[in-house]
Formats: C-alpha cells, structure tokens, sequence
C-alpha cells in the first residue's frame, strides 16, 4: 500500500484543473483533510498500520467523482450527478484506480466505501466493507460541518420548516432530501447529519475541531424563531452528549 504514490498521482490528476478556483480548491483540500481525518479514526479505533494507509488512500479518492462532475457539468449540484457513483465510475468503471494503487486486494473496500459514503441508507456489507464505509461518512461530514460554515449562507426561520421533516429531526433521525421546500429545510438536512454517526470517536473527532460549533454559529436565525431554535440545538448537543445511537434507541 502506498499512499505516496497516490498522493502524487492525486495532484496529478488535479494539476488539470484550476485550483485557483474557490470551488476546485475547496474540493481538493477537502480530500487531504477528510484523508487526515480518515487515519486519526483509524489510529483511535487502533487499526492496523496498513488499515490506516487504506483509510487515507479512501478519504483522499472519496470526491474525485466531483472533478469530473466539474468537468462535465461545470457545478457540483447534486441534481446533475450522483458524485460518489461518479467516482466510482471513474476509478472503476474506467479503470483508474490502478493508476493510483497497484495493490488490487482492497478494490472491493475501496469502491463500496466511496459508492456508500453519500447514500442515505447503507446495504449489506462484508465487515470490513462497512468498517471503512462508516469511517468515510463519519469523517466526510466533520469537514463538511466547516465547509457548510464556510461556504453557505444557510437560515433557520420557523414559519418555513416542512413540519414532516421537523418530525423527523425531533426522533433523531436524518430526513430525505425529498422533503426539503426551502432553505430552512436544508439546513435541517445538514444538521441532522449528527444523527448519522457511527462511531464515538467519530463524535470526539468532531467536538474537538469545532466545527459544528462554527457551523451553528454561522446560521442566520429569524427573529421569530429562536424558541425553536434553541430546541433544535438542544437536541443536537443531546446527540453529542449521549453518542452513538444503540440498537432500540
């Protein structure tokens, strides 16, 4: 396993695009960071020294599907592309994976973590098909907390929140996407990515960079809302605090 040579085929690959570009930066250092992120998981679940090498190589190829979404589309809505089963494509499909890792052993953990690590709902997996495609969407959605701080402009008015959905958030539970009417919605989309969490670890990782905490603070607030408001991060930090959900809960 060697995840320097992926490194470098990896800034290869992305050398043909403008990394100058706010939109193809912020794609490019979010691999390396959820790639960082990947191997402090697996250090903290005491994974063995090629798990880890493993891990980093997931959490750098994660989101290369949303180059070629770029490519293709010019954008990264999700409406024009499924970016995960894009970088499956590619790597796979297309055969690119052997230009990054010459070791064919992992393909199976590689494409099922990568395809899975956006889905709403994980199939049955071999063991170690899961472990890993737990690990990426764990540490997928700690930076995506920093990049949605960052990047987005989300709101919270409680005139606008699709109540079925507002249901879903009070059980813990992340909503569809399908039932998102506006901005207020979407925002309760990504915060109940906290709901969707799989390891305890996971959980501390996320505490200790900030980032929720960056993101909630980054959330324009109607006048009218902050009641509910103060209910939706109650039951946000309740998740932290308990951790991850058990069986029956």
């Amino acid at each position: 396993m060697d995840f320097e040579k992926c490194r470098k085929v990896f800034d290869e690959y992305t050398s043909a695009y403008d990394l100058k570009s706010e939109m193809i930066a912020l794609k490019y250092h979010h691999s390396y960071t959820v790639s960082d992120l990947m191997v402090e998981l697996a250090f903290r679940l005491e994974l063995t020294k090629e798990q880890m090498e493993l891990a980093k190589i997931i959490g750098l190829l994660h989101d290369i599907g949303r180059f070629e979404q770029f490519k293709k589309f010019g954008s990264f809505s999700d409406k024009n592309v499924d970016h995960a089963d894009e970088s499956c494509n590619y790597l796979f499909k297309d055969g690119h994976i052997r230009d990054f890792i010459e070791d064919d052993r992992y393909d199976s953990i590689i494409e099922k973590a990568i395809r899975y690590h956006n889905k709403f709902r994980v199939p049955k997996l071999s063991d170690e098909e899961l472990l890993f495609t737990k690990m990426i969407r764990d540490m997928d959605k700690v930076d995506i907390y920093k990049q949605c701080a960052i990047h987005l402009d989300d709101k919270f008015d409680a005139d606008e929140v699709n109540k079925e959905l507002l249901e879903e958030f009070k059980n813990y539970r992340c909503g569809s996407k399908d039932l998102v009417k506006s901005k207020t919605d979407a925002t309760l989309i990504h915060l109940s990515f906290i709901f969707d969490i799989n390891f305890e670890e996971s959980y501390d990782i996320l505490v200790e960079t900030d980032n929720f905490d960056l993101y909630l603070s980054m959330i324009d607030v109607a006048p009218n809302s902050e009641k509910l408001w103060r209910k939706i991060k109650e039951i946000c930090f309740d998740r932290i605090n308990q951790g991850v959900m058990k069986e029956g809960d």
